[in-house]
């Protein structure tokens, strides 16, 4: 006795049932198996990894130059008299990996003159709120000039501060805060 059709209907049905399980099997268990590759090869490989990428300051967005931290900062400095004051050349260079921003105006870029424990002038009294950027190249060496014209100053910058007199002096010089170069001695007179 032959079967009936619509036995061969049903037969038909399971059979192309099996084979769509099959097929939505194989496509779930090799989509699994890329999506954990894929997984493992984004997630750092172990605690230290996941440390490093945590201190790591994050690049900067195309077009944005950095302002220079203050270790990637470098200067000579060199003292030359000018008149009953000095000029002060303060060469600076850029030991960072990337090109960088820093503020040379007088309060940022302070540049203060002593004698023994006499506080005889700041750049930092006179100066004002602007900013003065400067672009420093990668291993760029580029030179900022300051003058003193021999008079003392105060906080404020009160006018008609009196002349320094001749002597020796010390002059420091410190970006935000951060000594830059060596302390150079001076003699005026």
């Amino acid at each position: 006795m032959r079967p009936s059709a619509a036995v061969y209907r049903r037969r038909r049905a399971v059979v192309l049932l099996l084979l769509l399980l099959v097929v939505a099997g194989v496509v779930w268990g090799v989509t699994t198996v890329l999506g954990n590759r894929d997984a493992a090869a984004d997630a750092p490989a172990g605690p230290a990894a996941a440390e490093s990428t945590e201190t790591q300051p994050p690049p900067p967005s195309p077009g944005h130059v950095a302002v220079c931290a203050a270790e990637d900062v470098t200067a000579q400095v060199a003292v030359k008299p000018s008149g009953a004051g000095v000029s002060v050349e303060v060469s600076m260079r850029n030991t960072g990996e990337v090109p960088c921003l820093v503020d040379v105006a007088s309060g940022a870029l302070v540049t203060e003159i002593e004698s023994g424990s006499d506080a005889v002038w700041s750049s930092a009294h006179c100066a004002g709120d602007a900013a003065e950027e400067l672009l420093l190249d990668t291993g760029a060496t580029t030179p900022v000039t300051v003058s003193w014209d021999g008079h003392r100053s105060a906080p404020g910058c009160p006018d008609g501060q009196p002349q320094a007199g001749p002597g020796t002096y010390r002059l420091a010089v410190a970006l935000d805060g951060a000594p830059l170069g060596e302390t150079e001695v001076f003699s005026l007179g």
